[in-house]
């Protein structure tokens, strides 16, 4: 089996980080595993308390085959901290496991990522093996232990490095795609609440990145990604103090049940967009026509925003 490197960029989100590195270290296989820490500087007064407590934390880490932190001297940002670090990884490994310092993993996440970053290297429809198996309940008739669907999750996902897909979608682009009929038609299939979200974008003339991006490049290359059924990760991030999360009370990704097993092994032949699943994802990305009214009503009370749409 290959062991892919983990990458996780931080700031200072102490008992986040803490949670995240700890729940790896006793994953099976994290003896094997180099792990990678890309901790960025400062940019304003209240990051420096948990960055200080990241910087002494991060000298006691063990449980790894090797342990680097890559330490900035001035403020990165979140996309190029990540970006910078890939391209580092980039210089040694064909293939990355990724995760924002917010998840918590099962013991068996890593002996997942890992093979299945084997079973499917070779099929250029798969471009990540992510670790998120969802809050809805599986199909009592489904006996695969894990699936293929679009969508992609960021909560610890591997991929391989020469598979390409496009992180970011200028507003151009997100015009053009939306232009096709097919490519508009399956993004509101598949994904409504993100069709709203593109429309967004474009009348604010601002470029779609992370995951939104690559939702919208699997529609239009056709692609997949592989979950398990039964979730191997929880994720905190909802509790406000990261930049995308936001928050929700009582959030129900940090509650879901997750994996105890120690290791994993792929059980049945899941099929590409089992209509089961497509049907969940489906009503869990469906948007309320009620706020499809309130959108409408938002966009043509500004003219200015309303024509980017067209023209």
């Amino acid at each position: 089996m290959n062991y892919a490197p983990i990458l996780i960029p931080t700031l200072n989100r102490y008992n986040h980080l803490k949670r995240c590195v700890e729940s790896l270290a006793k994953c099976t296989h994290a003896d094997k595993t180099d792990l990678f820490i890309a901790l960025d500087y400062p940019l304003k007064e209240e990051h420096w308390e948990g960055y200080r407590q990241i910087k002494e934390y991060v000298s006691s880490i063990e449980g790894f085959n090797t342990i680097t932190i890559i330490q900035r001297d001035y403020n990165y940002g979140p996309d190029e901290n990540i970006s910078n670090a890939r391209n580092q990884i980039y210089e040694k490994y064909d293939r990355i496991i990724c995760s924002e310092d917010d998840n918590e993993f099962s013991p068996n996440f890593l002996d997942y990522i890992n093979k299945g970053l084997d079973r499917y290297e070779d099929d250029p429809k798969i471009i990540a093996i992510c670790g998120d198996g969802g809050i809805f309940k599986p199909p009592a008739d489904y006996h695969a232990n894990y699936t293929i669907h679009k969508g992609f999750s960021a909560w610890g996902y591997g991929t391989w490095f020469p598979r390409k897909y496009k992180r970011i979608y200028q507003p151009e682009e997100l015009k053009s795609f939306l232009k096709n009929r097919d490519m508009r038609r399956w993004l509101k299939f598949y994904f409504k609440n993100h069709y709203y979200t593109v429309l967004t974008y474009i009348m604010n003339k601002k470029a779609i990145c992370g995951d939104g991006a690559i939702v919208v490049d699997m529609i239009l290359k056709d692609t997949f990604c592989v979950y398990p059924k039964i979730s191997l990760v929880r994720n905190y991030g909802h509790d406000g103090s990261g930049m995308y999360g936001g928050y929700i009370q009582d959030s129900p990704y940090s509650k879901v049940e997750i994996d105890n097993r120690p290791t994993f092994d792929f059980i049945g032949e899941a099929p590409v967009n089992d209509p089961r699943y497509v049907q969940l994802l489906r009503d869990y990305c469906r948007m309320p026509w009620q706020r499809i009214i309130k959108f409408w009503i938002r966009a043509f009370m500004s003219p200015r925003k309303i024509k980017n749409l067209f023209l």
